[in-house]
């Protein structure tokens, strides 16, 4: 891949002072502002380059003898980054046991004699992935250092539409907006010197055709309207470096048909995605699991969070180890993704994350083939559902096997799902013969039905007697796996299907026994063992599933309701079975009568009473 020249979606830092062009006002507003407090908010709309601003342009302002600055990000909490990143700069090894931040600054001053910069950017993180009680901490701690009167000065940098979130700050640091600075989009005519003063600089190497391309590409970045949004302009130049650089020749020539070429700043956002993820799906995966693996970086407002590389293998470990590894370095190489301290990873913009969010995924595809088993001579199973190996005769539910499958495989928001619907509908028939067989080709699948004998054995009458220790692995485990479960890896993905739920509520009716219950299915999918349950229960028993969901959120919210067969599914389920039979029903009228004969009053067709019926016609 070229290597550009430019920022692309990077803030500019100390280093890039030289080519740091169209913030003049604002970075002397801002320094002007720094001898008037100790506190400064900076802000403005995501792209507006705040960071930029604040890393290159006011650090540009002072002798490197005048200024000893600190950049702060939450991470997984802004408390603790704060004291981590004061101890990185304790070089001289002069901070005590058990100093506040406070504490730390003074001695930090002491050891440097600089005034000393304290830079929380994307302070917005706090409000979107923090805590009131960290929140509250931090206040508390930079009300101290101001009361502290240090050589301190402390910049907050947000994105605009989390200011209303200051108003507790406010409460607590009465001057948070006394000195406040607004970041707005750049005006046309300062993102034209951008363009010319950059590209004329000797680190750039680029040539511009003639001036009026610097309003072509504006006209392109803006989309003819408003505002110049520096992060889409650096995003812009660089895909024009690409596209010159492939044209060939000595110089890369910035001309109006180059600019023309490579469109508008929607495409060229969208084009860049794509560009990395198709290499990605050459070099790495499937283009499909490479979205999905991105999109674990991305918050549910649309907004980029940083991500320990433990927790994006916990969120995906049927990729292994091995593979997460690769994708990190595949999308940290080809600038994706940027890592952080402490082994995080996180989005290298906002501008990423709101494409990402905006993209559907298809998810893991289903097996479409069933391993093949030997079958027996009559298809039709009288009473029995249809087993796992019975999976090539199970016809008519298509349809619902493809909802279950996504609804528990790629729906992974919900540990647990539930299928629900009337005695006879063929909900057994359509986990054991349908979802069963093709899960278990990707992950490690258990079946268990409840019974009114597994209620007098030793392990699982346990289960009723106590609430789960949460250091050991759940109890449930075992009644799934029996002697295997000691071999089982904790970080593999795993489908449980616990069937006939109703039992429990038959057998079992003292309140406390039933909470117990409960608390060792949460356990069994609290992401300890990863463990995916799919409860399977009959309509009539569907309330009291009501205080289920104080244990398990969203127990009633991934939900599948099997209904009963429709004539068409019902003729489908007689023709297949009778012809792998060998018999041959071209009669519709003997079809019709057939199907006249298993529909109940009501009009529905029970799928038990189907099989009963053609079981006996089949044998006659």
């Amino acid at each position: 891949m070229t290597r550009t020249p430019f920022k692309f979606l990077d803030a500019y830092g100390k280093a890039d002072t030289e080519i740091f062009f169209g913030r003049e006002e604002e970075v002397e507003s801002l320094y002007q502002m720094s001898f008037q407090t100790n506190l400064m908010l900076v802000y403005g709309v995501s792209g507006t380059g705040k960071t930029s601003l604040v890393q290159c342009g006011l650090a540009g302002k002072f002798e490197s003898s005048d200024l000893f600055d600190i950049t702060i990000r939450r991470k997984t909490n802004l408390n603790d980054s704060f004291c981590d990143e004061l101890k990185k700069h304790d070089l001289e090894k002069s901070f005590e046991d058990g100093f506040a931040p406070d504490q730390m600054i003074h001695s930090l001053y002491l050891d440097y004699l600089r005034p000393i910069y304290l830079i929380f950017d994307q302070f917005e993180e706090l409000f979107i992935l923090g805590s009131p009680q960290e929140e509250a901490l931090f206040v508390k701690t930079i009300k101290k250092l101001l009361a502290a009167e240090l050589p301190c000065k402390i910049i907050i940098v947000i994105r605009e539409e989390y200011l209303g979130h200051l108003s507790s700050f406010e409460k607590v640091v009465p001057q948070i907006f006394d000195k406040r600075l607004r970041v707005e989009p750049m005006s046309r005519n300062n993102a034209r010197r951008v363009i010319v003063n950059t590209l004329q600089n000797d680190k750039i190497h680029v040539t511009l055709s003639n001036e009026q391309v610097a309003d072509t590409i504006i006209d392109k970045v803006t989309e003819g309207m408003g505002r110049v949004q520096l992060t889409y302009l650096q995003v812009f130049l660089d895909k024009l470096y690409r596209v010159a650089a492939l044209r060939g020749g000595s110089e890369i020539i910035f001309d109006n048909e180059l600019v023309n070429d490579v469109g508008r700043i929607e495409d060229v956002l969208r084009d860049f995605l794509d560009e990395q993820l198709d290499v990605f799906a050459q070099e790495i995966d499937t283009k499909e699991l490479g979205l999905k693996w991105l999109k674990l970086f991305v918050s549910d407002k649309g907004t980029k969070i940083p991500i320990k590389r433990q927790d994006v293998e916990r969120a995906m470990p049927e990729l292994g180890r091995l593979k997460h590894f690769n994708y990190l370095q595949f999308f940290v190489n080809h600038r994706i993704l940027r890592p952080l301290d402490s082994d995080q990873y996180e989005l290298i913009h906002d501008s990423i994350a709101l494409k990402l969010s905006q993209t559907k995924t298809a998810g893991i595809p289903m097996p479409l083939q069933v391993p093949a088993q030997q079958l027996p001579a009559n298809p039709f199973l009288n009473f029995a559902p249809y087993s796992p190996e019975m999976a090539e005769l199970f016809f008519g539910r298509d349809k619902e096997i493809r909802e279950l499958f996504d609804k528990v495989i790629n729906d992974t928001a919900v540990r647990s799902t539930l299928v629900f619907g009337p005695i006879g509908v063929g909900k057994t028939s359509l986990l054991r013969a349908g979802l069963i067989p093709r899960v278990q080709q990707l992950f490690r699948t258990a079946y268990l039905a409840l019974s009114r004998e597994m209620f007098d054995s030793p392990l699982f009458s346990e289960l009723f007697l106590g609430p789960p220790n949460k250091k050991e692995a759940p109890r449930l485990l075992e009644l799934f796996f029996g002697a295997d479960t000691a071999k089982i890896n904790t970080e593999e993905r795993k489908i449980l299907v616990l069937d006939q739920l109703e039992e429990v509520f038959i057998w079992v009716t003292e309140t406390a026994q039933l909470e117990f219950f409960y608390r060792h299915l949460a356990h069994l999918i609290d992401g300890t063992q990863n463990c995916d349950l799919v409860l399977v229960i009959r309509d009539e028993f569907f309330a009291n599933l009501q205080d289920l969901e104080s244990f398990i959120p969203g127990i009633l919210e991934e939900q599948m309701r099997v209904k009963p067969l429709d004539r068409f599914s019902a003729a489908e389920v007689i023709r297949r079975n009778l012809h792998f039979a060998k018999v041959d029903l071209d009669n519709e009228q003997v079809m019709e009568r057939i199907l006249q004969n298993v529909t109940e009053g009501d009009g529905k067709i029970n799928l038990t009473f189907l099989q009963l019926y053609m079981h006996k016609l089949l044998i006659a």
